[in-house]
């Protein structure tokens, strides 16, 4: 037993990052992530929990949030699903909007057992040494990714992706280079976090080997996303450290004020071509707007959000209006007299990949005010947590931040961040009487 839990969570953590799994070719978008295939033995394993201690055993706060957040999701799914029935609209497209309602929560509640199971998974391990040869081993696997992708560019490890098609830039086992920054955040922070159990000479080489992978990734990426969001949360920590009559946190301070000379000056002028390259021949920058005003329309209107299943009626419902929106916006800020909206047209009389580009602002479609309220309550629970900690402070600020740019639904390294975070760092609040010591 000892000898297969580092291997059970050295897979685990290898499929968290797996979001282009092919399953997605045969049951649609909820097999992108093998996390899926691995649901039945989550819920095996909670059952036995159950049955062993006769109580629900490492109950977190963030888990009680997500709970309560997913049982309110349930009620006004089924309240807009039942109004649309009484207006004689069953469906949208090929999805009928029950059944849409169900598929969507299984998200939901596969992220409540995915955080369940690998808090049990780190209360079973009782090394923190072992946990860091874990990540240790996983970081080293990106790192032989990433230069495999880099030596077969476009057609990098085609056969493990969804689809065939050439991609251009470093995406890891994920969809698309965008999604990949939080994976390198969560597991450089996390490495960098269990290397203080580890002896001097040890820790600086460890310190060194996931800065090198840091920015290894950073050089290589193409991700805008990743540029903007790492340069906000050097302006967050920034503020953070202000405070000069600590010797600690003025080392601090100057270490992010050179980082941001050095992103401003080696970074900011392809980011800006990229950005007017975009704006000027591609659809997504009006895509991420356009659906985010879609998001705002419908909370305006429906302030206690819409649910899982009829927002797809109201997703249709605002498109023109936002594109509309849109059109005046770029003319007026850019001169711009004609965007290319094409892509977001398309989702017009579509059931297909219909959905905001932004975890927080397709959260809040769905529950409205209340997501708001989980959003806050999460991020104010897991910051007072990483207070005593940098490197989790930086990683848990970069991974807010990008919640505006990414899908949440199969981002499972956040949850694994937020999962770490609550069990290591939140000792006080977790129900685990029967939770071993852990060895350093």
């Amino acid at each position: 037993m000892s000898r297969f839990l580092p291997l059970y969570l050295v897979l685990l953590l290898v499929l968290t990052v797996y979001q282009d799994f092919p399953l997605v070719n045969t049951i649609g978008e909820i097999g992108r992530s093998p996390m899926i295939v691995l649901f039945p033995l989550f819920i095996f394993c909670e059952a036995a929990m159950l049955a062993k201690y006769k109580k629900v055993m490492h109950a977190s706060k963030l888990q009680k949030y997500l709970f309560a957040f997913i049982l309110y999701l349930s009620f006004v799914s089924i309240v807009y699903v039942f109004v649309q029935f009484m207006q004689g609209s069953y469906s949208f497209g090929s999805e009928n909007l029950l059944g849409k309602a169900m598929k969507v929560l299984i998200y939901f509640i596969l992220i409540l057992f995915y955080i369940r199971h690998m808090q049990l998974v780190f209360s079973k391990i009782k090394s923190y040494k072992t946990l860091y040869g874990c990540f240790f081993v996983v970081v080293t696997l990106l790192i032989i990714i990433m230069i495999l992708e880099l030596m077969s560019i476009p057609n990098a490890l085609a056969s493990l992706h969804a689809g065939s098609h050439p991609y251009w830039r470093v995406r890891l086992l994920t969809s698309e280079s965008s999604t990949t920054g939080s994976i390198i955040v969560v597991y450089a922070s996390i490495l960098v976090y269990l290397t203080r159990y580890l002896s001097g000479f040890a820790k600086t080489l460890s310190i060194a080997y996931v800065s090198g992978f840091f920015l290894f990734y950073l050089l290589v990426t193409g991700s805008k996303g990743f540029l903007i969001v790492s340069l906000l949360t050097l302006v967050v920590t920034m503020v953070k450290f202000l405070d000069f009559r600590k010797k600690k946190n003025f080392i601090l301070l100057l270490s992010v004020v050179l980082a941001m000379y050095y992103f401003v000056a080696h970074f900011s002028a392809g980011l800006v071509s990229s950005f007017s390259n975009d704006i000027e021949n591609y659809t997504s920058s009006y895509t991420r707007m356009g659906t985010i005003i879609i998001s705002l329309a419908t909370v305006l209107h429906n302030p206690l959000g819409v649910g899982t299943g009829a927002y797809l009626m109201y997703f249709d419902k605002y498109v023109n209006d936002s594109i509309n929106l849109m059109s005046q916006f770029y003319y007026r800020t850019f001169g711009i007299g004609q965007i290319n909206a094409g892509e977001l047209l398309q989702y017009s009389n579509s059931d297909e990949n219909l959905g905001v580009k932004s975890g927080f602002f397709q959260w809040v479609m769905f529950g409205g005010i209340f997501s708001v309220a989980f959003f806050y309550l999460m991020a104010r629970n897991l910051i007072a947590k990483v207070k005593s900690s940098s490197i989790l402070f930086l990683a848990l600020v970069f991974i807010l931040l990008s919640l505006l740019f990414v899908a949440l639904e199969i981002k499972y390294e956040v949850w694994l961040l937020f999962a770490f975070i609550s069990f290591f760092l939140g000792q006080n609040e977790i129900n685990h009487s029967n939770r071993p010591r852990v060895a350093k």
